[in-house]
């Protein structure tokens, strides 16, 4: 023990005996490796196909000290990223973790879905085969930490704990018991997600952290056994990179990610409730009665819709794609505008063997020779409807330009929010007249003859099914007269000329009575 003493920066400044502190000094740490690993608690092991994260926060639970602080060092942490890094570690965090926790690498390894940073957007999206992932699409750094459990599983396990397989984000059957993996709590709805690595609250797979609900006692919907047939396929192909198309032979893994997202966006973008329920009644057809609800919108009701189409592969899609009304597979390709050249070329080589091109006429698309000899580029017409004071002619302009730069027909009206008849005829009106004649609104007016005709069909209406809309007469009367007709004045055909009582409003109800 030896003592020292604190000097103040200014040397006019006096200090006394009280100033002085005591200092101790230690050996310093030794240079040399340490040859022996430290040994792993008793019960901490990976238990069989455990995923990391699961693992992790149960090693770092009787320690009460989060995963990140527990096991890596300030250094690792730019290796690590944001969001959930455990899912494809880099191989030095793989390393760090060996050598913490006395667990070989490749044991490591095998509980992560390895370094690949192409398989990132194909297994982290959560609810892959869902409608709302082809609706509203969100980040993928939002749904990292979602995962669904299959209950007999928990149940059974001496410690729950998480698989690996369950936190893929087209996972949504157990193959062991057959079951639909469960994503949501039973009791009070709460979307079950994996524990951060930087969280310290306690690891309880199988509790649900809003309610506290103990999941092994829900009762699971059963699988069907070609959606189980087919989640054991991608199991497979996942682990292989290649995936059987029936009929076809094989394809690798991205390409089937890919085509599945090209069928099922089929079956959930820009498609009605009334032909989806048909296709819904079709699979009950085959697969059974109330396989599929009357509006099936989740993951699982994806992946049996896929199965039911890979199970005809390739009279299916024909019938999918006749009972939806929807484009045809190269428009249904051209929406994914992401996809490299490779594939999407494989994919067109795919579809267009089932469902070739229709032949245009000799006379289709005979406008395109305005639009694309237009003076105004696509970037100046985006220019002007910036400045455009009237929005239906700012719409018009942007959805222009969008076919100037070479887009689809169907693509710019499904970006512009309408319907591809409705450019169609912009295009035609701008070929005749001029980009003026594009922008202006054209209202006819209805002739005597062609009033009174509509008049007695409105009037003709049956009186016991729901009230017509306005859209429906303007849609008929274009259909008949190639006529366009407001709003206002289709309401008023309806008001005058309906079938259906109008509600009359009484007086308002009077409390007290009135004074003599």
């Amino acid at each position: 023990m030896i003592w020292g003493s604190y000097r103040p920066p200014s040397a006019v400044m006096q200090w006394s005996e009280k100033d002085l502190f005591a200092v101790e000094l230690f050996e310093p740490p030794s240079e040399e490796p340490v040859m022996q690993r430290p040994r792993l608690p008793g019960g901490i092991v990976p238990l069989p196909g455990e995923a990391l994260a699961s693992w992790l926060l149960r090693y770092a639970e009787p320690f009460g000290i989060a995963p990140d602080d527990l096991l890596l060092r300030n250094s690792d942490v730019q290796l690590a990223g944001r969001g959930d890094w455990c899912r494809r570690p880099h191989p030095h965090l793989i390393e760090r973790l060996a050598t913490a926790t006395a667990v070989d690498p490749p044991r490591i390894t095998e509980m992560t879905f390895g370094a690949e940073a192409v398989d990132e957007a194909l297994d982290d999206q959560r609810e892959r085969f869902s409608a709302q992932r082809f609706r509203a699409p969100t980040t993928i750094s939002r749904r990292q930490r979602r995962m669904a459990v299959c209950v007999h599983c928990l149940a059974d396990d001496a410690m729950p704990y998480v698989r690996r397989d369950w936190t893929a984000g087209w996972a949504t059957v157990c193959v062991d018991h057959k079951t639909v993996l469960t994503g949501d709590c039973p009791e009070c709805g709460y979307k079950l997600r994996m524990p951060a690595l930087s969280s310290r609250d306690y690891f309880a797979p199988d509790r649900c952290p809003r309610c506290s609900f103990r999941l092994a006692t829900a009762s699971p919907r059963e699988a069907h056994p070609a959606a189980v047939a087919l989640h054991r396929k991608l199991i497979e192909a996942r682990e292989s990179g290649v995936f059987d198309l029936p009929g076809q032979g094989a394809i690798t893994w991205p390409v089937a990610m890919a085509l599945f997202d090209v069928l099922l966006g089929t079956v959930w973008i820009n498609t009605g409730l009334v032909v989806r329920r048909r296709l819904a009644a079709r699979i009950g057809r085959d697969f059974g009665h109330g396989v599929l609800g009357p509006e099936p919108t989740g993951s699982y009701d994806g992946l049996l819709i896929l199965a039911w189409i890979l199970d005809g592969w390739p009279d299916r899609v024909r019938v999918a794609i006749a009972i939806l009304q929807a484009p045809r597979p190269r428009r249904q390709v051209e929406r994914w505008r992401d996809l490299n050249d490779e594939t999407r070329q494989k994919l067109l080589d795919l579809l267009l063997a089932i469902w070739p091109d229709q032949k245009p006429g000799d006379d289709r698309g005979w406008w395109r020779a305005w639009i694309e000899n237009l003076p105004e580029t696509g970037d100046e017409l985006r220019a002007r409807a910036a400045v455009d004071r009237f929005p239906h002619r700012r719409m018009r302009l942007l959805a222009l330009a969008d076919v100037r730069d070479g887009m689809p027909v169907e693509l710019a009206a499904e970006a512009a929010g309408i319907i591809p008849r409705t450019l169609y005829i912009w295009l035609r009106r701008g070929a005749k007249g001029g980009l003026d004649a594009a922008l202006d609104r054209q209202r006819g007016a209805l002739n005597q003859a062609q009033a009174v005709e509509i008049a007695q069909w409105i009037a003709e209406a049956p009186t016991n099914q729901p009230r017509w809309r306005t859209n429906r007469v303007q849609n008929e009367v274009f259909r008949r007269y190639r006529l366009e007709i407001s709003k206002d004045v289709a309401q008023n055909l309806l008001r005058k000329h309906g079938p259906w009582v109008r509600r009359r409003v009484g007086a308002p109800h009077r409390w007290s009575q009135p004074h003599d």
